[in-house]
């Protein structure tokens, strides 16, 4: 019996010893690793206007003004509590309705064939929170832009291709433009 509770002593010390070790202690290291090699990324990679956090540029916003660029459809309508998005079969009829009634947004800007239209800008991504769109989407969205900015279609390129991002290591993903940062610097241009 003695046996026995020396060897349960010894089993509830190591267990203490290893929450406090695993749970704290590396918890802590990494959170101080982190915020001292990669501040900005441990922290949310937010992005600030004038002090204030306007957003991040890991989670997608909602964008509806026609002088702007519009990113994925968001399911969730981009609230990361709760990142995920529906996986539809493709011949789900929320999906295609979902599909229509984005495309019929999208063609009420410009006329279009609706093979066109960039995947992208009619599907969400798996998280639903995509912050990104395929440099080809926002070259698709410039004469809607132009149209109702004034901004020239030209300048308008050159400040997508300013903001793209290739692919990872030249070989994974694809080339990508944040949305956020897209519209920051329409929003400087046209204020």
């Amino acid at each position: 019996m003695k046996e026995k509770l020396k060897n349960l002593s010894i089993a509830i010390r190591l267990l203490i010893l290893g929450v406090v070790i695993f749970s704290l202690a590396y918890s802590g290291i990494i959170g101080i690793i982190g915020q001292t090699l990669w501040t900005n990324s441990a922290d949310g990679s937010l992005i600030r206007q004038e002090g204030e956090i306007i957003g991040s540029q890991l989670i997608g916003q909602k964008f509806e003004n026609p002088k702007l660029f519009h990113g994925r459809p968001s399911s969730i309508n981009y609230n990361a509590t709760q990142s995920g998005s529906q996986n539809l079969a493709p011949n789900n009829p929320i999906l295609t309705d979902r599909v229509k009634k984005t495309l019929n947004k999208i063609s009420e800007n410009r006329t279009i064939d609706n093979l066109t239209v960039p995947p992208d800008l009619v599907t969400e991504s798996g998280s639903a929170l995509d912050p990104h769109i395929t440099t080809r989407s926002a070259l698709f969205q410039i004469p809607r832009i132009s149209k109702n900015t004034g901004i020239p279609e030209d300048k308008l390129r050159t400040i997508v291709e300013k903001y793209s991002q290739d692919k990872l290591l030249g070989l994974y993903g694809i080339q990508r433009v944040n949305i956020l940062e897209l519209n920051l610097e329409i929003k400087k241009i046209i204020e």
